[in-house]
């Protein structure tokens, strides 16, 4: 983007537009195009050389989330200091995103089907035996669910930057999908082997349709965010909203033990004993982590306090720049706090020295659980039983305790997001009347979030609709008001209510904004928060 589409961004984004409609087609598409045949192409070559010399798909998904990040810093620059360049380097970072999530996606397919293959052959069958799509398509768990999402968000997202002057839409929308790698990083490959009850083409399906909807909702929050920034809305009140998220996040993770009173400033992770996957019922304390959450929520109640001291006292420039400051503080402790995190899971080599003994009791209680002994002769043990039995244990396991990024995926990527949120008001805060000039019209980015909302309520519809079809062939019922059944329909709900409120009422601008905003967080409510949370029949995913 040249200086004049920073000065006069009206008329600048009217001419591209103009130029992009003269252009033939095919050539907005070309990006698109191109991602989708040389996925074809990556899942040919896979299937014609074998996976034993290939990539893996976890290679692909790791090479793709570092494009996304990549588009999205380059589209950053090209805002706040435009250049061609730049914004060319992040369309085809972002091409070369959604090329490598898709291949990685297909690879996985081809994968699963070589494992299943594998499979019917030590039963004594052949190829001849084998389903066609529905037992290996790779959507059986929530790490095939996350590759899919991360896709939908990132070909929404290429779609919609056909259009030059919606690619500021990219830099937020793919650190995002990026994220959601992360999250499928820390969840792990491993393949899994769904009961027979779910072997349904209904399964691809249901679960391709709700990837790729959640997909298309991501993308609509983060018109909704940047129309926000467009009207008006003060970068203050975001800040407000966001450290409430952060510190809410800081307050959950861990079990709730960095705040409580009695282990407040502990962060604890769990363990797992040799090739186990299962993790114990002993928790690790990991130094420095929960004072540095402690500090970085210190620092955003602070920001917090000053930042309402300046809307009650708007001419109060002093405590507007305290905030801030406060909270670009708080970015950075979030920063070493992750850092510090990462780091001490990943080499922590003694780790029975961190594991605090007031666990052995309870630790006991679950050994022996596991160990198929009768809740009624546990309870007859007293607590210096129960401790020399998990004493003995530990130390006869010490060698084989071991720490994993895979403990708790939802937990570690909460406080990436956290620190996303908080790394996005900070630039935000960041000449923020030039970025809201470089931003499209307040009109454009209106009709972008209503046309995204339209297209995610429909495919919510058609989620729930296959999900009720496939319910019905697996279970013998349409609608159980399972825990993800029921936040399903609240976010189609939600979105409902924003077409409603609009066609109806005529609602535009800020209130539709805050309603696609609040049906995203239902959408990821939907997606991580009952997989983890609430037990039900997708807890698998």
């Amino acid at each position: 983007m040249n200086e004049e589409a920073i000065k006069h961004p009206m008329i600048a984004s009217g001419e591209k537009q103009d130029k992009a409609e003269k252009a033939p087609l095919w050539r907005s598409y070309f990006p698109f195009i191109a991602a989708m045949a040389g996925s074809a192409v990556m899942l040919l070559a896979r299937v014609t050389f074998g996976g034993e010399h290939f990539i893996s798909d976890g290679a692909l998904m790791m090479i793709a989330l570092a494009a996304y990040l990549i588009a999205a810093v380059f589209f950053l620059t090209n805002f706040y200091a435009p250049f061609k360049f730049a914004e060319s380097l992040g369309l085809w970072a972002a091409t070369a995103g959604v090329f490598l999530n898709l291949s990685s996606w297909l690879v996985r397919w081809s994968a699963a089907y070589d494992r299943e293959l594998s499979i019917f052959i030590s039963e004594g069958r052949t190829a001849a035996d084998m389903p066609w799509l529905i037992r290996y398509i790779p959507f059986a768990n929530l790490y095939d669910l996350s590759l899919a999402f991360g896709f939908g968000a990132g070909v929404t997202t290429l779609l919609v930057m056909r259009r030059p002057h919606f690619r500021i839409v990219a830099a937020f929308s793919l650190t995002l999908a990026a994220i959601i790698l992360v999250l499928a990083r820390f969840i792990g490959g491993d393949f899994v082997d769904l009961p027979p009850v779910l072997d349904s083409y209904w399964r691809p399906l249901h679960v391709g349709v709700a990837s790729l909807s959640y997909g298309v909702a991501l993308v609509c929050f983060a018109a909704a965010v940047l129309y926000l920034l467009k009207d008006g809305l003060k970068v203050e009140k975001m800040a407000i909203w966001t450290s409430i998220f952060s510190i809410a996040v800081f307050a959950t993770v861990s079990r709730f033990s960095v705040f409580a009173p009695t282990s407040f400033g502990t962060y604890t992770a769990s363990t797992f004993v040799g090739e186990l996957k299962m993790s114990l019922a002993l928790r690790a304390d990991i130094p420095y982590v929960g004072w540095l959450l402690v500090l970085a929520a210190v620092l955003m109640i602070g920001a917090i306090a000053a930042f309402a001291s300046h809307f009650s006292k708007p001419e109060d420039k002093a405590s507007r720049m305290i905030g801030h400051g406060l909270l670009r503080s708080a970015l950075v402790v979030q920063a070493i706090g992750i850092g510090v995190l990462v780091y001490q899971i990943k080499t922590m080599k003694d780790v029975v020295a961190f594991i605090s003994t007031t666990q052995y009791e309870r630790f006991a209680g679950w050994l022996l659980e596991q160990g198929g002994i009768p809740q009624a002769q546990i309870i007859q043990l007293n607590s210096q039983q129960l401790h020399e039995i998990s004493t003995k244990w530990v130390s006869d396991n010490a060698s084989q305790l071991h720490l994993s990024l895979n403990a708790n995926p939802v937990e570690l990527s909460a406080l990436i997001t956290a620190f996303a949120g908080t790394f996005f008001i900070v630039l935000f805060s960041l000449k923020t009347e030039k970025l809201r000039e470089a931003l499209p019209s307040k009109e454009v980015l209106d009709s972008l979030m209503y046309k995204l909302a339209g297209v995610a309520f429909a495919g919510l519809a058609l989620l729930l609709m296959t999900g009720a079809i496939w319910a019905n062939e697996s279970w013998g019922r349409y609608w159980g008001w399972d825990a993800k059944e029921t936040g399903a329909l609240i976010a189609w709900l939600t979105y409902a209510g924003f077409l409603h409120s609009r066609i109806a009422y005529g609602w535009r601008g800020r209130r539709s904004a805050y309603f696609a905003i609040l049906a995203f967080l239902f959408v990821i409510f939907t997606y991580l928060g009952v997989s983890y949370l609430l037990p039900g029949l997708h807890s698998y995913a």
